[in-house]
């Protein structure tokens, strides 16, 4: 390995620069290379887009700002205070924005440059009389800013006792400390969930947030801060978090190296995980809100795609789903249908008319059926496709400068490692936009409800290769001509490409949301793209359980839709066991796939659905069942996703637990509980093989905090908050506990419209869904209950949740807002309503439904809601 790293050393004030006043507020601090520098030209630039957040822009010869799209600062940058300076010893103290803390304490940023470069960011705390000052951070004094032969290096010291987490999809366990990534994506096929990297998907966003003292602070002033630090170039970078040591420079340290271009760092402050992830997602743009029929079971299979019969196979899915009584929502059509009948190689675009006579046609029998169809498309073609000379004749290819003409290499074309000669579709080139809109909109006027952008992790294998670089929108940081791949960032294509799929079902179909879903991506695909998934795993108890560490950071990287492939894509067929601890994990994830490879290691078809083990039917059914009732739920904590960047999925540190020093012991963070929707509903999977008990510990919001936890299944006892307790997680069900104070809604546990016309109910198709009374298989969403867990100390809580259609691009809303206290032998409850631009067919009732075995007077039902004339009636759990 070679290795290139020159240090940056001795920098100064710019010469010309405005004198500086001590106790001024000012918008920037600037240092240039000083005379003595080995590298002249070189500027660095501190500024605070955000109270909490700065931003280094280190730019010099041949290392220009990195060019992308996936944060933006405001058009005003904060005013910070510079605390003091002496520029004889090359030292300067700047308060971070005034705001910052809510009065709750100061941060400054201390600042050397008489040699290396090199700062510390110190919190200190001046609330109920504490003068507490505590070190956040601080650069490797030794080696803090260096140059690698295109790029730059940053190292920074390194706490081991603090957990580090994000960077996106990574590989299991959760805490990242000790290990080494690398930020690029590419196709891993069957990787290991707990050892394979680089994975899909480019999100150079780490988190370092302290572990409490073992008795706990109870969240008091001293609370040390979480810092996080992101780079926003879309260049292959590596992050070193403390997987080697440099005993010199200061021993324990981590490193970012960005392999191209100048640097654009953010360093976010906060009080634990949750506040800077919020304050990242101010930066990146907050989740896309996921139309609701997406949140429910999701179908998916090569197999039946690519059968000669395939549109036969696929219109008997809606029969098969009603004859096996399992609710399904979609259909995501992989490639089949793009293959060449004559060479077997997929044509992104192309139709397959001996497989598919009628698209069209076999769309419809899926939306009579209440099912969306999202076919699958590649951004790349092969030499042989229809309109790769068309392509190629607009610039719409990457550049190889050394053959001058298109790059090329092989790529996957058929079947399991089959591949051929052919190019990755440049989007920064106008005219290959345009082709990839025409192909979308072929696909939308056959009825197609949305586009899966699949193989985009764009791994062209040369960073030489040259990108058009034109684009018709305004982007946060852009050069001019014809650039490299290394600077521009081959992740670029995986953004624009979804930007492209976005614009055109938006434009096709204004009023209604569009889905975008894509196996890799960086935080800019975000913006266009509402869900993905962690790719093409491998079937195992181990990819299992490793799955759950990878959804949980990826939610903190601001992921909020996303699963794995339920069963696991490659490798042999699941087990009976497999197979259910799989959907029982998997009904609790923000999105629910079972997908599945067309054969396994031995060459036979390999088919991942429902029933595939007629003896394990039941209990699938029973869970998928399971995931529609709570479908209001789930609806909801995706439009907390998309209003607050809050994860549906998280670790059970997050938010108000971040004070609760058990949940940063090994056995909790390398076990795999998780909250579905903070601090509401605890899921305790059962994910190794044979086992049939689960040692839960339920978290702790406070030192004083003694909440129940109350057990979703039978015998339905309770547990207090701080206790360790081993349940039972029979094949039948996992663990499910939902905390006292929770509101949960509910509806059916059946595939439901939220109105009986309009576009919840009518395709673009003109289709309008078959409903259950005329002998269809979805339902009304016309029946509302609310799950409530009370204590019996009498306190009061309160909560709330929004409705809306489902799929409007601007949707009105429904907000119920409800109070409860439990008492020793009563429950009193209240509730209100805010209606804006949306009425739930349900309006009229809403049944309140206790605990099982709690047979407390619920008072307060048989009235009207406040501002409403809808009734609160105590029910048990129906229809």
């Amino acid at each position: 390995m070679s290795i290139i790293e020159r240090d940056l050393t001795y920098f100064v004030l710019p010469p010309s620069s405005t004198p500086l006043i001590i106790g001024s507020e000012i918008t920037s601090f600037s240092l240039v290379s000083g005379p003595k520098s080995h590298f002249q030209g070189f500027e660095w630039t501190l500024q605070f887009p955000f109270p909490l957040a700065y931003r280094i822009i280190l730019t010099g010869p041949d290392r220009p700002r990195p060019p992308h799209d996936n944060v933006a600062a405001p058009s005003q940058l904060c005013q910070f205070k510079l605390r003091s300076l002496d520029t004889e010893k090359c030292h300067a103290v700047f308060s971070f924005p005034s705001s910052s803390l809510d009065g709750q304490g100061r941060v400054e940023l201390r600042l050397w440059w008489s040699y290396q470069l090199f700062s510390e960011v110190w919190h200190h705390s001046y609330s109920s009389g504490d003068d507490a000052t505590r070190l956040v951070m601080r650069d490797l004094q030794a080696r803090s800013y260096s140059l690698t032969e295109h790029g730059v290096i940053r190292h920074w010291a390194l706490d081991r006792s603090r957990l580090h987490l994000g960077l996106g999809e990574k590989a299991a366990p959760i805490d990242l400390t000790g290990r080494s990534f690398v930020m690029h994506a590419t196709d891993a096929a069957l990787y290991d969930a707990y050892r394979t990297d680089p994975l899909y998907k480019h999100t150079p966003f780490l988190i370092s947030t302290p572990r409490p003292a073992p008795s706990g602070d109870g969240g008091g002033s001293t609370q040390r801060l979480t810092y996080a630090i992101y780079h926003a170039t879309n260049s292959v970078a590596t992050w070193d978090i403390g997987a080697e040591i440099d005993y010199p420079s200061g021993g324990w340290s981590k490193r970012f190296v960005q392999h191209w271009g100048g640097l654009e760092e953010w360093v976010l402050i906060g009080k634990g995980v949750e506040s800077v992830v919020k304050l990242f997602a101010e930066m990146a743009n907050k989740p896309r809100l996921v139309g609701r029929d997406w949140l429910g079971y999701l179908a998916s299979t090569m197999l039946l795609a690519d059968k000669d019969n395939a549109q036969e196979l696929l219109e008997e899915w809606p029969i098969l789903c009603a004859q096996n009584d399992v609710p399904c929502s979609a259909m995501h059509l992989s490639s089949g249908f793009t293959v060449d009948e004559k060479t077997g190689s997929r044509w992104v675009f192309y139709m397959n008319k001996k497989r598919y006579p009628d698209f069209k046609e076999m769309v419809k029998v899926f939306h009579k059926a209440g099912m969306k169809v999202v076919p699958n498309v590649k951004p790349y073609m092969l030499q042989t496709h229809p309109d790769y000379e068309l392509v190629e004749q607009g610039d719409g290819l990457f550049y190889d400068p050394i053959s001058k003409g298109p790059s090329k290499q092989n790529i996957w074309s058929s079947g399991i490692a089959e591949s051929g000669d052919g190019s990755w579709v440049d989007f920064s080139a106008p005219e290959a936009r345009k082709w990839w809109a025409r192909g979308v909109q072929g696909l939308i006027d056959l009825s197609v409800d949305g586009i899966w952008d699949d193989n985009s992790e764009f791994f062209t294998r040369d960073d030489g290769l040259l990108c058009k670089n034109e684009f018709n929108h305004t982007r946060e940081v852009t050069v001019r001509g014809k650039i490299n791949t290394g600077l521009m960032g081959r992740i670029m294509g995986n953004e624009m490409m979804n930007k492209v799929s976005h614009d055109t079902l938006q434009v096709a179909a204004p009023g209604r949301r569009t889905y975008v879903l894509t196996r890799s991506g960086n935080p800019a695909a975000f913006k266009y793209a509402c869900s993905t998934w962690s790719g093409d795993n491998m079937t195992s108890w181990h990819n299992l359980r490793g799955s759950q560490h990878m959804q949980l950071n990826s939610a903190m990287s601001l992921m909020q839709s996303t699963g794995a492939d339920v069963g696991g894509f490659g490798g042999d067929a699941p087990s009976p066991e497999l197979f259910v601890r799989w959907v029982q994990l998997g009904v609790t994830h923000s999105r629910f796939c079972i997908h599945s490879a067309p054969t396994d290691t031995h060459g036979k078809e390999k088919l991942n659905v429902p029933w595939m083990h007629p003896a394990s039917l039941s209990i699938i059914r029973g869970h998928i069942k399971w995931r529609y009732r709570i479908l209001p739920f789930l609806n909801d904590l995706m439009w907390r996703s998309h209003l607050d960047a809050a994860p549906p999925n998280a670790p059970l540190f997050y938010g108000p637990f971040a004070n609760d020093p058990v949940l940063f012991t090994e056995q909790v963070l390398e076990g795999f509980d998780a909250w579905l929707g903070v601090g509401k509903i605890l899921t305790a999977p059962q994910l190794f093989q044979g086992c049939l008990t689960r040692n839960v510990y339920f978290p702790k919001a406070s030192p004083d905090d003694g909440s129940l936890y109350f057990d979703l299944h039978a015998p339905f006892e309770t547990h207090k908050a701080g206790q360790w307790v081993t349940v039972a997680t029979p094949i039948e069900h996992a663990g499910l506990f939902a905390r006292e104070g929770t509101v949960i809604p509910v509806g059916k546990n059946k595939v439901t419209v939220t109105a009986l016309s309009g576009p919840a109910r009518r395709y673009t198709d003109g289709v309008d869904v078959v409903l259950d009374t005329d002998g269809g298989q979805v339902g009304l969403d016309d029946w509302r209950g609310l799950l409530i867990f009370p204590g019996y100390d009498g306190k009061t809580y309160t909560g709330e949740w929004i409705e809306d259609d489902g799929i409007s691009s601007h949707p009105g809303t429904y907000i119920v807002k409800v109070s409860y206290c439990g008492r020793l032998d009563v429950v009193e409850i209240k509730a209100s309503v805010e209606e804006n631009g949306f009425r739930p067919l349900w309006r009229g009732i809403l049944r309140v439904i206790l605990p099982a075995g709690d047979r407390r007077q619920v008072v307060g039902t048989d009235t009207a809601m406040e501002g409403e004339n809808v009734l609160l009636l105590a029910q048990g759990l129906s229809p």
